[in-house]
């Protein structure tokens, strides 16, 4: 089966029993990969290993073994909300959306600057921005197409029809960000992820790994301060969403230490909760594969 009619069925199996079913078969399908996905398994063990290292801790095998099961298992449910909520109303953000620090977002915007929104492949990130526009802010995010056509298309409208305009990544991507954040908009990254093929390495976990310059770049060069938002999955499948202070790129003063500051962010935020993040290919190896969640589409 191609990967366009995988996630066909996907989006049918989320969108059509009741939202609990929905999430028990997509954790009966990430259980499947958690077996059968060989590589995606032994990458995500040998992150957390690095992870849990940095902070003084050598794991049990058991351990290891529970928290990659677990972070498929999450991934599961992370899909069926991308294919289910359509969209998110006011009153679903009351109910199911908890907000921590939303005055660090006004902040930010009351300076008239707009604002690097930076987040990671962590927790629920495609569905923060859906949030963020049902709360009636105007936002943009940069995406990566995917290679297919069709199931790229069929993405672009998923994120489209939650208020979120998409700037795909391409030849004239970094001037439509420049323009946005002139006006004083707000655009969100991805901060965890570098496509560029660049062998620019930053400490993260304590080793050498490859951060993006981008946001960091974007931020100094704009005068944008970065804004870092996480969207937390909790254990009743309400979700937090997380807002940090902003970060000045006057006040940091270069590129490398604006790259630092989210850095550090994202080894707060995804040391607490490293199963929340969807890294399924050896991240601090020289290559890994060229989508997130590539690993995990294998069989």
């Amino acid at each position: 089966m191609s990967e366009y009619w995988k996630y066909r069925l996907a989006a049918f199996l989320s969108r059509l029993p009741p939202e609990r079913m929905a999430y028990w078969v997509g954790l009966r399908i990430a259980d499947r990969y958690y077996r059968r996905n060989h590589a995606g398994r032994e990458a995500i063990i040998s992150n957390l290993r690095t992870i849990y290292a940095s902070r003084g801790v050598v794991p049990a095998d058991e351990a290891l073994q529970g928290h990659a099961r677990k972070c498929f298992q999450y991934f599961g449910k992370y899909l069926v909300d991308f294919f289910r909520f359509a969209r998110v109303t006011p009153d679903e953000v009351q109910r199911r959306f908890s907000l921590e620090h939303r005055e660090y977002l006004d902040q930010c915007l009351t300076l008239g600057r707009g604002a690097v929104l930076v987040t990671a492949h962590f927790g629920n990130w495609e569905l923060g921005g859906a949030v963020m526009a049902a709360m009636g802010y105007k936002i943009s995010a940069m995406v990566l197409p995917e290679r297919m056509q069709k199931l790229n298309r069929m993405f672009q409208r998923q994120r489209e029809s939650r208020g979120v305009h998409v700037i795909p990544v391409g030849r004239t991507a970094v001037l439509n960000v420049v323009r946005l954040l002139k006006q004083g908009e707000i655009v969100a990254l991805l901060g965890d992820r570098d496509f560029t093929g660049k062998n620019d390495r930053v400490e993260f976990f304590g080793r050498k790994a490859r951060i993006p310059r981008g946001p960091a770049w974007l931020s100094f060069k704009t005068g944008t301060p970065i804004l870092m938002v996480f969207l937390i999955r909790q254990v009743d499948d309400s979700f937090l969403l997380r807002f940090h202070p902003p970060i000045l790129p006057e006040e940091e003063g270069s590129v490398d230490a604006l790259r630092g500051r989210i850095c550090r962010t994202m080894e707060m935020e995804i040391g607490e909760r490293p199963y929340q993040w969807f890294i399924f290919d050896d991240f601090w190896a020289d290559a890994y594969a060229t989508q997130p969640g590539a690993a995990v589409r294998k069989t």
